[in-house]
């Protein structure tokens, strides 16, 4: 039997794999992407794209469009007993973004899209291929693939990547990875139905506390999405259409009328986390690394967010522009984020889904009378949205980024690059729109005021850096709103808010990773030291 290579195998064709495969066909790197289903699932699944994620996708495709397919949802009502108890609203949250919105949306559309970004590169995922036995060694990777049929083959890779989800044939094949974690106790019941003479406020999800909880979130073209933990179920009766309505009569008594329902399903809820992401050359991601309960719809984000810090890392490494120990990175940044994630949706989970009719009783207390002042203050709810829109993220105590000596700005090595407006040639446009994915990017910021750098300091430290440039980074130049640019090569920052966004008065530059997060960052003076950082 003649064995195929290819550079990584991924195992796995969901929003997680082929995200990764977008960004390895970005970075021109030869993979397969396969998954031992035939056909993708028509069933809603995870709904949620947080902004974070809508932000790195864009740089795929348009994410606008896909965007037009859902609901941006600007909050969340929570209702106890019946009624009303408060809103939180997160509109006006996030200022450094064109994306500030959660997007309610059925997975079925975020693969679409993916898979419409990944065919625009010539690829797809090979269905109805399922990875066997996986053996490594110093080398690469060999791994029977078999068909529906019976018919098999072998690949070679020199790297395979699991996104093959909790049961990972990957994750089973690595050494020394385990998957602890426990089932959660309650049942949960799940409705995807259209609803008349419904009250809901189709720009926001409804939580419902009470006996039982209750989540209900609007869906395209009049149909909804609702999720239910009952007190005292039979769990060997099949949840029925009546039994949602029962609970939206009591919950959400306005909700409106349920019918002509498209899934109606039971399941449990997991929480689970590997103690490792790597494995040689097996990598895990996405659920096949971390699963948990949707409280905060967290989870396909994660896994999308995994491979985006995975794809530029491998791609280097098989460029041989770093040793192969760069790789380790991915476990040193992702993981405490995963182990987070784990640790914050369990906490939100347990009050709003316990079973416990004593911390019922004090949870449905507090969420009348102290959530409503909670959220009234606009940092407290900032500070929430922070970590569900995914902005909060930082790789700050990462190895492989660093800020230079005496630099003061409020963003640092490792954290997410903030955007907004700026001109280029005289048309507005977001700065993001210039951090293409598939390579570094160095920024020379041209400072504010009097302290602002001549035109000549920012040419000597543009011809400076392309003479020491192993990443082959592009160079883009911002200048201060007041600075006339004609004639040069740069774009001008409106009103100065990019330079504010970093704290960046003095003239400074960033050098941002392909995923969209600063690797080095200083003052321009100090430019001399991301040469020795490069070297």
């Amino acid at each position: 039997m003649s064995v195929k290579e290819t550079d990584v195998l991924i195992v796995g064709g969901g929003p997680t794999g082929v995200t990764l495969a977008l960004e390895l066909a970005t970075q021109g790197i030869p993979f397969r992407i396969i998954d031992k289903e035939l056909q993708r699932s028509d069933k809603s699944r995870a709904l949620g794209v947080q902004p974070r994620t809508l932000e790195l996708l864009n740089r795929h495709g348009d994410v606008r469009k896909f965007i037009s397919r859902g609901n941006l949802s600007s909050g969340t009502t929570f209702y106890v007993d019946g009624k009303k108890a408060t809103d939180v609203d997160i509109s006006g949250l996030a200022e450094d973004t064109p994306f500030p919105l959660i997007l309610i949306i059925s997975q079925v559309e975020t693969e679409e899209f993916l898979d419409e970004c990944l065919a625009n590169h010539g690829f797809a995922v090979e269905r109805g291929l399922e990875a066997g036995c996986i053996v490594q060694d110093s080398d690469g990777v060999t791994v029977q693939l078999s068909k529906p049929d019976g018919t098999e083959e072998t690949v070679r890779a020199k790297y395979v990547v699991g996104a093959d989800g909790a049961h990972s044939c990957v994750r089973r094949a690595a050494t020394g990875l385990t998957f602890e974690g426990a089932a959660y106790p309650q049942d949960f019941i799940l409705c995807d139905a259209s609803i008349r003479n419904s009250s809901i406020a189709w720009n926001r999800f409804s939580l419902c506390m009470g006996r039982g909880s209750l989540a209900v979130f609007p869906l395209k073209d009049g149909t909804c999405r609702v999720v239910a933990s009952r007190m005292d179920a039979d769990d060997d009766i099949d949840p029925k259409l009546e039994d949602f309505q029962a609970m939206l009569n009591q919950l959400y008594p306005d909700a409106g009328e349920l019918y002509n329902p498209t899934w109606i399903t039971r399941f449990h809820l997991h929480h689970r986390g590997v103690n490792g992401y790597r494995d040689n050359r097996l990598f895990v991601a996405g659920d096949a690394a971390h699963i948990h309960s949707p409280a905060g719809a967290q989870g396909m984000n994660t896994g999308i967010q995994d491979a985006i810090n995975l794809g530029w890392k491998l791609a280097k490494v098989i460029r041989g522009e770093r040793p192969d120990s760069f790789l380790d990175s991915y476990d040193r940044e992702r993981r405490p984020i995963g182990q987070h994630l784990l640790e914050t949706s369990d906490k939100m989970f347990t009050w709003g889904c316990s079973s416990n009719p004593f911390f019922v009783t004090f949870r449905n207390i507090v969420f009348k009378w102290v959530l409503p002042w909670f959220v009234s203050s606009r940092s407290r709810r900032a500070n929430i949205f922070k970590f569900i829109s995914e902005f909060g993220i930082s790789y700050k105590d990462s190895s492989i980024v660093a800020t230079a000596s005496g630099f003061s700005g409020s963003v640092v090595g490792g954290d997410r690059v903030p955007d907004k407006m700026i001109r280029s040639a005289g048309k507005k446009r977001h700065f993001h729109e210039l951090l293409t994915p598939e390579t570094h990017h160095l920024v020379l910021f041209a400072g504010v005021g009097d302290d602002a750098a001549e035109k000549e300091a920012i040419s000597e430290a543009d011809s400076h850096f392309k003479s020491n440039n192993p990443d082959k980074a592009k160079l883009h130049v911002i200048f201060n709103e007041s600075t006339e640019v004609d004639g040069v090569s740069g774009h001008s920052d409106i009103g100065n808010q990019l330079h504010k966004e970093f704290g960046i008065w003095k003239p400074s530059y960033v050098y941002i990773r392909p995923d969209g997060y600063v690797e080095h960052i200083g003052l321009l003076t100090r430019l001399q030291e991301l040469s020795e950082w490069l070297a």
